[in-house]
């Protein structure tokens, strides 16, 4: 299927590994000029080299989007060298493990919302103006379930209280913008498969192998599809959500979790 954004040029925050990574070929594979936006050097050089043997345009920039002048100075690189970005993939990570009663310091919280709500705050402010300017854009945030049901099974009380914020934000920002041909849609991964999470099991569940992993999945987890996701089954949702075929799809919250979450709507 021709997605129609051919030569669209794309951003892509965390581009360098896991989900984004997979976000980053299936673009460059739809002939979108691709910038992988990440912290290290060494890991964007070998994403972006990779998308160039792939064939792609494809440029690496690296910036700590929590900083609102490193987010400004990322995109102004990717529209001087490659032009505006119209599709946006942001993301960001912060992990603080604990219960309500194992962290009494408020700061965690702090520096939660700063990674996951303030982060696309930055991002959503130093593209919207491009993607106005052009009559279309498309901005995917990479979420997590855990934001509308949290589970108190793997411990992440920061997370579970701050990664709301971030959904009211991108609903907000998706009213606002939707009449300008933007949209604004956040995936929202269950247990998928990246190297952090294989990391989280073995070091917090003591998890070592693909048939420990998928019998925690079933049995303990309660995913009805027994396993993890893979990082390409996220990706491709989240390239459909920045097509022009996606047009009418804005404001929405879609998990992709293997049947995790019980609710029907």
């Amino acid at each position: 299927m021709d997605l129609g954004i051919k030569g669209r040029v794309a951003l892509v925050v965390g581009g360098s590994k896991g989900i984004g990574y997979e976000v980053a070929k299936m673009l460059v594979d739809e002939g979108c000029p691709v910038a992988v936006v990440a912290r290290t050097r060494a890991d964007i050089d070998a994403a972006v080299e990779d998308l160039r043997q792939r064939g792609g345009d494809a440029m690496g920039v690296s910036a700590d989007i929590t900083q609102r002048v490193d987010v400004d100075n990322a995109v102004q690189q990717v529209r001087d060298q490659l032009g505006p970005p119209l599709i946006v993939v942001g993301q960001t990570k912060y992990l603080r493990t604990g219960d309500f009663a194992d962290i009494t310091d408020p700061q965690p919280y702090r520096e939660s919302f700063e990674a996951y709500t303030i982060s696309q705050f930055n991002l959503l402010h130093a593209v919207l103006p491009g993607m106005r300017d052009a009559g279309w854009g498309r901005f995917v945030h990479v979420g997590s379930a855990t934001a509308k049901e949290p589970t108190g099974s793997i411990h992440h009380v920061v997370a579970n209280a701050t990664r709301p914020s971030t959904i009211g934000l991108l609903k907000t920002v998706a009213d606002e913008y939707s009449r300008y041909g933007i949209t604004v849609n956040t995936v929202a991964p269950g247990w998928i498969e990246t190297d952090n999470a294989i990391d989280y099991v073995k070091n917090h569940v003591g998890l070592h192998t693909d048939e420990q992993r998928r019998e925690f999945m079933l049995t303990q987890a309660r995913v009805p599809a027994g396993r993890m996701g893979k990082p390409a089954e996220i990706a491709s949702l989240i390239v459909y959500l920045c097509s022009e075929h996606a047009g009418y799809m804005t404001g929405n919250w879609i998990e992709v979790d293997g049947g995790l979450h019980r609710s029907a709507f």
